[in-house]
């Protein structure tokens, strides 16, 4: 499942209108970057969790819509291809927090265990499939909850959930509790939630235990936290050196998401890397020539030498 129905308050006013799923990462929008990554993963049945004015989501992933043909695209523009995937839609309204758009998924999920990627970052880098490596270690282990986790500095705590570890098995984590944005002092660990999620079934009870949370919303964390006080197995898997979650939650993290997709394209990235080189060069000494300045002049000597041509 893919939460998607925030309303994504602090990228207003690009959200005015654009939910923040349909934002940019390199080439592509967010919300197709995350099923991708899922159906990459062998999920094959994907629920998105949208609110209120979020009716393009659904239009950008119906592969009917707006398809361009093979000689309309740029060579390395990418459509979306549901051949494998079948995507569904539910309403969460008003959204109340993570936990309450994980409920929304009971009766799709029924009695199966099931991922849970966010649908404002993306995972990118590294050899493996993180999702996949995900499934395979929940699998393994018969565990209630499998939560990728990612290092953070310690003033960054009180921005995501931070787990508690119990003890280390090889490449995965014995999570022995949960906090939702803890104030630094009082994080557990330097360990937070990534924004993936592998679950059992029997979080949904937990979650319907829950009143509100941090912020007065129905956190999962909470709802993790109590598949511990129940004895019930939750591990976490760090991600690798290589691999990092790009968050476009805010315009700091968008901006270095964007960056970051793009300088890695295999296409677009190394035209893109010495526009980046030249701009910082500039900015650094004014003296150095401004990158689109001279792409500026290079297109208006174009248009003269057309004009000529014609004349």
């Amino acid at each position: 499942m893919v939460p998607a129905a925030g309303r994504g308050t602090r990228l207003y006013p690009l959200t005015k209108i654009q939910p923040k799923e349909m934002m940019a990462v390199g080439h592509r929008p967010v919300i197709q970057a995350v099923v991708e990554e899922l159906a990459a993963a062998g999920i094959g049945d994907i629920l998105v969790i949208v609110g209120p004015d979020k009716s393009v989501l659904e239009t950008h992933l119906d592969p009917n819509i707006g398809r361009l043909s093979e000689s309309e695209r740029e060579p390395w523009a990418q459509e979306f291809a549901d051949a494998d995937v079948r995507i569904h839609f539910t309403q969460q309204d008003p959204p109340r927090g993570l936990g309450d758009a994980v409920a929304c998924a009971e009766q799709f999920v029924g009695e199966d265990d099931f991922a849970v990627a966010l649908g404002d970052s993306v995972m990118m880098g590294g050899d493996e499939d993180f999702m996949g490596r995900l499934l395979q270690v929940h699998e393994a282990n018969r565990a209630a909850a499998t939560l990728g986790v990612q290092h953070i500095q310690p003033e960054q705590s009180s921005r995501h959930g931070v787990i508690a570890v119990a003890r280390t098995e090889g490449n995965v984590l014995q999570v022995s509790g949960v906090v939702e944005k803890p104030h630094p002092d009082q994080a557990p660990s330097s360990l937070a939630i990534c924004g993936r999620y592998v679950l059992s079934p029997a979080i949904f009870a937990h979650l319907h235990d829950l009143d509100g949370g941090y912020g007065g919303e129905i956190q999962v964390t909470d709802a993790i936290g109590g598949l511990v006080e129940a004895g019930e197995l939750v591990q976490a898997v760090v991600l690798g050196p290589e691999e990092l979650r790009l968050d476009v939650g805010n315009f700091a993290s968008y901006s270095r998401a964007f960056v970051r997709a793009m300088v890695a394209h295999p296409q677009l990235g190394a035209e893109f890397r010495e526009y980046l080189r030249r701009l910082a060069a500039h900015l650094d000494d004014s003296s150095r020539p401004d990158p689109d300045q001279m792409a500026a002049g290079l297109q208006s000597n174009q248009e003269i030498g057309k004009t000529q041509t014609r004349q």
